[in-house]
């Protein structure tokens, strides 16, 4: 009866002995599972030599971790210097351009003189010496449109020069040199310089720009026709016109029917070579992505209810709608012709005003191209820096946490 309560207490023990050998390695795993802190780890967690292995295995893990932020921090700061260094070079060339935007190159400052000079001389001409107007614009033709057919065949906008207005300026130069004598011709240019030329400076906004070479030249190839022919009817003397220009001098007064028709002539012709040599014999180059002007208004104004329903029309009704209301245009804006060629009053406040249309659309060019353009750089170049900013701050406050844990592993 004795032994068998010894037996039972020896079992119990061994017992108390496999529930608290199994108790320290569930506390073990739970505090290897729990990151192995110490409010996790008890007395017999220690007690297990696998559990010591782990937490040393894990505070070498941890050392090596916090020495790997340390020297990665090295290499940022390494890295850093090296990106201070670009973001000075990226200062520098922002700098460039802000000076680029406020200085202008040496030919852009000439062509600004010269433009400036240009304007005042036709001033003069016009008040002083008006006979003379026709040649200042010939020269001038004879200058910049060269430059203009050399620089848009290079840049692939070659078939924009068989549009309406070369082609007015083509017949001004025909009835300065050649044939003055002629009336028919001599009203073609008057409604055409007067309608669709001078209200394209309002209408497709032509801009005064006296830095530019081809924006100038835009503009004057649809301003200086309108005044060439208001000096030539309001400021020319009768002798000297009926002299030198004697096609002017027989038309006494306008007639609006004779004047349709002879326009409507001269614009069918324009319109029946430019498809013929453009739009038929250039269609595959057309196909592949040369630009047109009817392809350039055709995708500008596809939002435009009109754009809308020539774009929804079958090929090659498109064309024919383009110019239904091109030509439709051009004998709405010539109306005012008889008025203007009636009233010298009239006629100075017309050119007055498109030369004004002209020079608005200039200083809202300037204005808006050049000061956003500014503003933009100097609005990229505080991103940049705020940006550096954040990148030394997060390093300078980042560096000291990772040197203290490591000395608190150590």
């Amino acid at each position: 009866m004795n032994g068998f309560p010894v037996e039972q207490s020896e079992s119990g023990k061994s017992r108390a002995e496999s529930f608290s050998s199994d108790s320290s390695r569930a506390t073990s795993k739970s505090a290897l599972s729990t990151g192995l802190n110490s409010d996790n780890i008890s007395l017999f967690s220690l007690l297990d030599p696998s559990t010591v292995t782990q937490v040393k295995k894990r505070k070498d893990e941890t050392y090596k971790w916090v020495q790997d932020v340390v020297n990665g921090r090295r290499n940022i700061n390494f890295n850093a210097n090296i990106q201070i260094d670009k973001m000075k070079k990226k200062f520098d060339r922002a700098f460039v351009r802000i000076d680029r935007i406020q200085s202008a190159s040496s030919t852009e400052k000439l062509f600004y003189a010269f433009s400036v000079y240009t304007i005042f001389l036709f001033g003069f001409l016009i008040g002083n010496k008006p006979q003379w107007v026709h040649i200042l614009y010939s020269i001038l033709i004879a200058i910049l449109l060269p430059i203009r057919f050399i620089t848009y065949i290079k840049s692939g906008w070659g078939y924009y020069l068989a549009d309406l207005c070369y082609y007015v300026n083509f017949l001004l130069i025909t009835y300065i040199w050649i044939f003055p004598e002629s009336k028919i011709l001599f009203v073609c240019c008057c409604s055409f310089s007067w309608g669709t030329l001078s209200f394209a400076v309002i209408t497709w906004r032509n801009k005064l720009v006296l830095h530019s070479i081809d924006k100038i030249t835009s503009t004057l190839i649809h301003v200086l026709p309108g005044v060439v022919m208001y000096v030539m009817i309001h400021q020319l003397s009768p002798e000297f016109k009926k002299q030198r220009f004697p096609g002017s001098h027989k038309v006494e007064q306008w007639h609006i029917l004779s004047g349709i028709f002879y326009t409507s002539v001269s614009y069918f012709i324009w319109q029946m070579l430019y498809h013929y040599f453009i739009t038929i014999r250039k269609s595959e180059k057309i196909k592949n992505g040369q630009v047109t002007s009817f392809e350039y208004l055709r995708k500008s104004y596809a939002n435009v209810p009109i754009g809308k329903f020539i774009n929804s029309l079958p090929e090659p009704f498109p064309v024919l709608a383009f110019n239904c209301v091109q030509y439709l245009y051009q004998i709405s804006t010539m109306s005012l012709c008889p008025i203007l060629y009636k009233s010298k009053i009239c006629c100075e406040l017309f050119v007055s005003l498109v030369f004004m249309a002209a020079a608005y659309n200039g200083a809202t060019y300037y204005v808006d191209h050049y000061g956003k353009k500014f503003q933009k750089e100097v609005i990229r170049l505080q991103k940049e820096i705020e940006a550096l900013q954040e990148v030394q701050n997060d390093e300078a406050v980042s560096e000291p946490m990772a040197k203290e844990t490591l000395d608190a592993v150590k």
